[in-house]
C-alpha cells in the first residue's frame, strides 16, 4: 500500500469528512454506516488495510453516494489501481461535498493527465470561496509547473493582499518564480526589499548571499566569490556543517590549493573548537592530500573530546596500523585503551582477545570472547569471534565448548575451510569421531588441494584409521607443498611412512 490514511488535511477535506446523507437513508443505516465508517478509520490508523477496504465497502453498499466513503475508498483504490481507477469515486466526492473533497479530486485528475478537469474544479472554488487561500496555491503551483511564471505571479499578488504583508515563503516563492522565469535582477531585488524590513532574517541573507555567489561561479568572477565565500565562512548566522558545503563546493573553481582549503579548515576549526565535525573535515582533507601522520595527530585529539566514539575509533585504528611511525606495541596500547572504554564492543572484544592470545594468557583470551559473543549479534563480526574462540577451546583441550563453537561457525559458513580442518583436527586428537573428522578433512583438500596443513590433516586422520598406504600419499603431497621448517609434517611423515612399512 502506498496512498494511505491521514487524519486530517487537505485529504479529508479541510472542513468536516460527514457530508448530507440521502433522504432513503434510514435512521437504523446511518448508525451502522456510521460504525463502520470509524472502524475502517481505526483499522487504517492501526495499517490493517484490507479489514478497512473491506468496512468501506459495507459503507458503500449501504450508502453509494455518501462523500466521505467515496473519498476514503478513492484512496484505496488509487494505491491499489493508480489515478485513473481512482477518479470517478473522487469526482463522487466532489460532487457530493465540493468544499470538503475537490482539492484530492483536482490533483489526481492532474496528475492523470486530465488538466482540463482539474482548472475547472479550480474555477468553480475559485468562484465559491474568493479568497480561500489553498485553492489559490493549488492554481498557482500548477502554473509553476507548467512554466507559465508570469500568470502564476499574478496568483501570488493575490494572495498576498489577502494575507496583508507578505510572509516569509511568500517571499521565497516570489523569488523562486522569477528566479525560474530568468528575471534574476528582479529576484534579488525581492529579496533585498524584504530585507530592508527585515535586516535581522539571517536566514534570507544567507540565501542572498548564495545567489551572488553562484552569480559570481557562472560569470567565472573569481574576486566577487573568494569575497562572498570569505563572508559566509566567517558569518556567525551560518551553521558549521553549511560552511563546509560552501567550503567543498566552491574551493575549486575559486582556484584554492590544498594549502589555501587547509587555512580555511583551520579557521574553521578555531571557530567551532568543540565541534567533531571541524576536526572531521580537516581530518578528511590530511586524508585526501595523502598525510597520514597529521590525519591521526587530528583525530587523536578528537578522541579526547569524545572517547566513546566507536567509528572513530576504528578509523585511527586504522590509520595507526598504516603509519610507520607507529609500533606494533603502540597499536596494541591503543587497543587496550578501546577495549577498556567500550568493553561491550564485540569488535574490540575480539581484538583485544587476539592481544591476550598473542601473550598465550588463555584464560583471559576466553573470558575476553564470551563477553564478546553477549554482544556480537551481526553475523560476519560473529562468526569471526567463535572462529577463534572455538580454536582457543581446542587449544586448552576443552573439547566439549570447542565442538559446540565449531558447530555455531559452520551453521553460520557451512564451508568455513580453517574451521572444518580444525574441527577435524580437534575430533582426531581427542579421540572423537573418525570418521565425521575424514568427511569433513576431505572437503578442506577438495577446496584447497596444494595446501599442505589440509593435506596433513587429511593423511593424519587415516592414518589414525589404519590406512597408512593412502595417508602415506597425502602427507607425501603436504612435504611437497610445505616449507622447509615445518617440523610438524616432517614428524607425521616419518610415522606414517614406518606404519606404512609395516605392513
Amino acid at each position: 500500500m502506498l496512498v494511505l490514511f491521514a487524519v486530517g488535511g487537505t485529504m479529508w477535506g479541510k472542513r468536516s469528512t460527514k457530508a448530507k446523507q440521502p433522504v432513503s437513508i434510514t435512521e437504523q443505516e446511518q448508525m451502522r454506516l456510521d460504525y463502520y465508517l470509524y472502524a475502517a478509520l481505526d483499522a487504517a490508523e492501526r495499517k490493517e488495510h484490507a479489514q478497512a477496504f473491506f468496512l468501506l465497502e459495507l459503507c458503500y453498499s449501504i450508502d453509494s453516494l455518501n462523500p466521505t466513503v467515496s473519498s476514503l475508498r478513492g484512496s484505496y483504490i488509487q494505491s491499489l489501481y493508480g489515478a485513473k481507477a481512482a477518479l470517478p469515486l473522487l469526482r463522487r466526492a466532489y460532487e457530493g461535498s465540493p468544499d470538503d473533497y475537490w482539492y484530492r479530486y483536482a490533483v489526481t485528475a492532474y496528475e492523470n493527465g486530465q488538466r482540463s478537469v482539474t482548472m475547472k474544479v479550480i474555477s468553480d472554488m475559485e468562484k465559491r470561496q474568493p479568497k480561500d487561500l489553498d485553492v489559490l496555491e493549488l492554481h498557482e503551483q500548477i502554473l509553476r509547473h507548467e512554466h507559465k511564471y508570469k500568470q502564476a505571479l499574478a496568483i501570488r499578488d493575490k494572495v498576498d493582499k489577502l494575507t496583508g504583508e507578505p510572509t516569509v515563503y511568500s517571499v521565497i516563492t516570489r523569488f523562486e518564480l522569477l528566479n525560474e522565469s530568468g528575471d534574476k535582477e528582479k529576484a534579488l531585488q525581492v529579496l533585498d526589499y524584504y530585507l530592508e524590513q527585515n535586516p535581522n532574517d539571517a536566514r534570507m541573507r544567507a540565501m542572498r548571499t548564495d545567489l551572488r555567489l553562484q552569480d559570481a561561479r557562472m560569470n567565472n568572477d573569481r574576486h566577487a566569490g573568494d569575497s562572498l565565500l570569505n563572508e559566509q565562512l566567517h558569518s556567525a548566522e551560518v551553521a558549521l556543517s553549511s560552511k563546509l558545503s560552501k567550503l567543498n563546493n566552491n574551493s575549486e573553481w575559486l582556484g584554492y590549493d590544498a594549502d589555501m582549503k587547509k587555512i580555511a579548515l583551520l579557521d574553521l576549526r578555531d571557530q567551532y573548537p568543540y565541534e567533531q565535525q571541524a576536526y572531521q573535515a580537516l581530518l578528511d582533507h590530511e586524508l585526501e592530500q595523502g598525510n597520514k601522520s597529521a590525519a591521526l595527530e587530528i583525530g587523536r585529539t578528537m578522541l579526547s573530546m569524545n572517547p566513546t566514539d566507536n567509528k572513530l575509533r576504528e578509523q585511527i585504528a586504522d590509520l595507526m596500523r598504516d603509519d610507520e611511525n607507529v609500533t606494533d606495541e603502540q597499536v596494541g596500547q591503543f587497543i587496550d585503551e578501546s577495549y577498556s572504554v567500550l568493553p561491550d564492543d564485540p569488535k574490540w572484544g575480539y581484538f583485544k582477545a587476539m592481544r591476550c592470545w598473542q601473550r598465550e594468557d588463555y584464560d583471559s583470551t576466553l573470558v575476553v570472547l564470551e563477553r564478546a559473543l553477549q554482544h556480537a549479534e551481526e553475523p560476519t563480526v560473529r562468526l569471526t569471534i567463535l572462529v577463534l574462540y572455538g580454536d582457543i577451546l581446542g587449544h586448552v583441550k576443552n573439547y566439549e565448548k570447542a565442538f559446540e563453537a565449531y558447530d555455531e561457525v559452520l551453521k553460520l559458513a557451512p564451508d568455513h575451510i580453517s574451521t572444518l580442518n580444525n574441527y577435524a583436527w580437534t575430533l582426531a586428537i581427542s579421540g572423537g569421531d573418525l570418521k565425521k573428522a575424514e568427511k569433513m578433512s576431505q572437503r578442506t583438500i577438495q577446496k584447497e588441494g596444494n595446501n599442505p596443513t589440509y593435506l596433513d590433516t587429511y593423511a593424519w586422520i587415516l592414518h589414525l584409521q589404519g590406512q597408512d598406504q593412502l595417508a602415506l600419499f597425502y602427507i607425501k603431497k603436504a612435504m611437497e607443498y610445505a616449507s622447509g621448517d615445518d617440523g610438524t609434517i616432517a614428524e607425521h611423515y616419518e610415522q606414517i611412512k614406518n606404519a606404512a612399512n609395516k605392513e
